[in-house]
């Protein structure tokens, strides 16, 4: 069993908005720096990350179907994180890609059923400024709980979309949470120094 529960790092965002590039880059960074990482993923439908290569690169992926985390999967979500605590020594990090289409608020329990608090949990939530509209008139009840169990917002595709769209994305954090970490980049491109920091500390 793990000596010190690994950190849970979740990315979370909705679909389209660059969590599997976040998760990818995150990995790079962690492998550079010799960190073992268990990596979860659920997707309805394919999912976005080559097993095959992260099993070469030494990390465990595992994959959880059937549906969103926030509905169906609750239980299996932490019948893996217990799995993963008691049967693999030394792991420092794990990393959670649950569906676009979750409610991070749902995936809660079942991470402080495995001992995590709230607090525990760096939720880091990917905003895609080019849906701002979308954010503001569709989604905007489902944007404000996302961000208050965020620990960190990241702006992504700031190569794409033009300034007043960040601008916006911006101001629509800030009005619903003014203290929280923004970190604005193309995560394509790279993670930015600041949020690497951030990242591993």
């Amino acid at each position: 069993m793990c000596e010190k529960k690994p950190e849970i790092i979740l990315f979370t965002g909705f679909l389209g908005s660059g969590k599997t590039t976040m998760l990818l880059k995150t990995i790079e960074l962690l492998a550079a720096g010799n960190k073992k990482c268990a990596i979860i993923v659920n997707e309805i439908g394919e999912v976005g990350i080559d097993n095959r290569q992260m099993r070469k690169l030494g990390y465990d992926v595992l994959d959880l179907f059937g549906g969103c985390v926030c509905c169906t999967l609750k239980v299996t979500l932490e019948a893996t994180i217990n799995h993963l605590l008691t049967e693999y020594d030394g792991i420092d990090y794990i990393l959670f890609e649950p569906s676009g289409m979750a409610d991070p608020a749902g995936m809660y329990p079942s991470m402080e059923n495995c001992g995590y608090t709230p607090e525990d949990i760096r939720n880091v939530f990917i905003f895609d400024p080019l849906r701002v509209d979308l954010y503001r008139v569709r989604l905007n009840s489902l944007l404000k709980s996302s961000l208050e169990l965020a620990r960190a917002v990241v702006i992504n595709k700031i190569d794409e979309a033009p300034e007043h769209a960040v601008r916006e994305a911006e101001g629509m954090i800030r009005n619903l949470d003014g203290r929280i970490p923004v970190f604005k980049m193309d995560v394509s491109a790279g993670l930015t120094p600041a949020f690497k920091t951030y990242l591993v500390r």
